[in-house]
């Protein structure tokens, strides 16, 4: 045992997510699709979500470029939440890019990248895509692509809805 060579990596250090002590202060940020092309052009939902209150936001868009993301970020969370202090995403390059970095620097938040096949790390905003799209299924028209023309209507479901975990909808907590 004495002379035995360890071949294994030194284990890394965890870095844990520290929970928010108040809604929108974290949220996760992640995308759905790509769905069939709906007549407005959309193909991809891009999904928001408070860890605090789990409110969620979706946004129907038509790629999932660099641009369209922080666009769609600015316009349908931050002109009306304000800047949250940290945001989660996958490693996708919708996410990890000159543009984003760019974009939450000047907004001063700080932007927290998820571990590399390891979707639990985002598993607030992992659950509801899992929840949405098979309520998107049910409401879906087969022959006609109008899935969102159904996206607010899940959403609502969704913040009305009583949380497990929180044992209240996301409306209350809001």
């Amino acid at each position: 045992q004495k002379f035995n060579i360890d071949r294994k990596k030194p284990t890394g250090l965890l870095h844990p997510i520290e929970p928010p002590q108040g809604p929108f202060q974290l949220i996760g940020i992640d995308y759905s699709g790509p769905f069939p092309i709906t007549p407005q052009g959309n193909k991809y939902v891009l999904a928001i979500t408070d860890y605090f209150t789990k409110w969620v936001i979706t946004i129907p868009l038509p790629n999932q470029t660099a641009q369209t993301t922080a666009e769609a970020l600015y316009e349908h969370y931050i002109c009306i939440y304000g800047v949250p202090i940290t945001i989660l995403s996958d490693q996708g390059p919708h996410f990890i890019n000159q543009l984003m970095i760019a974009f939450t620097q000047i907004l001063g938040c700080h932007h927290i990248k998820s571990t590399p096949y390891h979707p639990q790390t985002n598993g607030v905003i992992e659950r509801f895509n899992s929840t949405f799209e098979r309520q998107l299924a049910k409401l879906t028209n087969k022959y006609i692509n109008d899935w969102d023309v159904h996206l607010k209507s899940i959403v609502f479901a969704y913040n009305t809805g009583q949380h497990a975990t929180t044992k209240y909808s996301p409306y209350q907590l809001q």
